[in-house]
């Protein structure tokens, strides 16, 4: 008996501790040297569902190749290292610039844009005028159809064909943090 109820605390103390750490969301740390990236790929719920979370810009890789940029987007499925043939959602990318230059005195300009496939990406230019690496607050819901995707107060609806889609997570030549990543099935 005693050993059985040891084992309950111990499944009941790890079940506590899953359910806090999924109430308080995921963290990924998405730090690629230049001219690499990494991508997070995590299931979505059957259904509508909301993908909500922060990014922050932490550091620039050496810039030769490519921008330095963090995405999230629901798309649909493919192989690893492949891009999906369709996907909506929200990027972050920052470049380096003269500090001197630029409206926030700081050595790079970030830029928010909204993106989906067969579009070019949608660059809000407000964003420039922001200090890089604040935290973005950052939501993306799936209807079935479409995807309405909130960044920096501005919305909008993009359509997304995905039957079974998945929620995807790149950043390329830089640190981009994200947390507070959620994936909720919609009401």
């Amino acid at each position: 008996m005693k050993a059985s109820v040891g084992s309950l605390a111990v499944i009941l103390s790890a079940a506590a501790v899953s359910s806090s750490a999924t109430a308080a969301g995921i963290t990924y740390d998405c730090d690629t040297a230049a001219n690499h990236y990494s991508e997070l790929v995590l299931p979505a719920p059957a259904g509508p569902f909301t993908v909500s979370g922060v990014v922050q810009l932490n550091a620039l890789a050496e810039v030769s190749k490519y921008t330095p940029l963090a995405r999230i987007q629901i798309s649909s499925p493919s192989e690893p290292g492949q891009s999906p043939a369709s996907f909506a959602g929200i990027s972050v990318m920052a470049l380096p610039a003269d500090a001197r230059k630029t409206p926030t005195g700081s050595p790079a300009i970030q830029m928010v844009a909204f993106n989906a496939n067969g579009k070019e990406d949608e660059i809000l230019p407000l964003s420039m005028l922001e200090k890089p690496g604040g935290a973005q607050p950052f939501s993306l819901t799936f209807d079935g159809r479409s995807v309405a995707a909130l960044i920096s107060n501005e919305r909008r609806s993009l359509p997304l064909p995905a039957a079974a889609p998945v929620v995807r997570i790149v950043c390329s030549t830089g640190e981009f943090l994200f947390t507070n990543v959620n994936i909720q099935p919609s009401k």
